[in-house]
């Protein structure tokens, strides 16, 4: 379990650098989609500004997108495997912390220590 654990900790690793990046990305490309508009002079929110700024950035929203349904399905992935060692926890708490389940990091914390502590026993 361990080594499943840090192969797909390792993916969920690359996929979150890949994600910051592309949302770094669009959100240059959004910016300068505005300004071009603007340039333009192409109304905030009317459809031939919605259709310009979906030019310039749909290909990136897809991709942020897609990046982001990869992380989801890991994020569950690694919810369901048991943390045996405090790298394995660290990858854990990354994915609790990207799916928004903070607390649920508690609950690995103290079923680790439960098990360190009957190892030592």
């Amino acid at each position: 379990m361990t080594d499943t654990l840090l192969r797909i900790g390792a993916s969920f690793a690359a996929l979150m650098a890949d994600y910051r990046a592309a949302q770094s990305q669009l959100s240059a490309l959004q910016h300068e989609a505005d300004r071009t508009a603007a340039e333009a002079g192409l109304v905030y929110g009317s459809s031939a500004w919605s259709a310009h700024r979906f030019a310039v950035t749909g290909r990136t929203v897809h991709h942020v997108n897609g990046v982001y349904e990869k992380l989801e399905d890991l994020a569950q992935a690694i919810a369901a495997i048991r943390a045996t060692c405090l790298p394995g926890l660290l990858i854990k708490a990354r994915a609790h912390q990207f799916a928004g389940n903070h607390a649920a990091i508690i609950h690995e914390i103290e079923a680790l220590a439960e098990a360190s502590t009957q190892e030592a026993a």
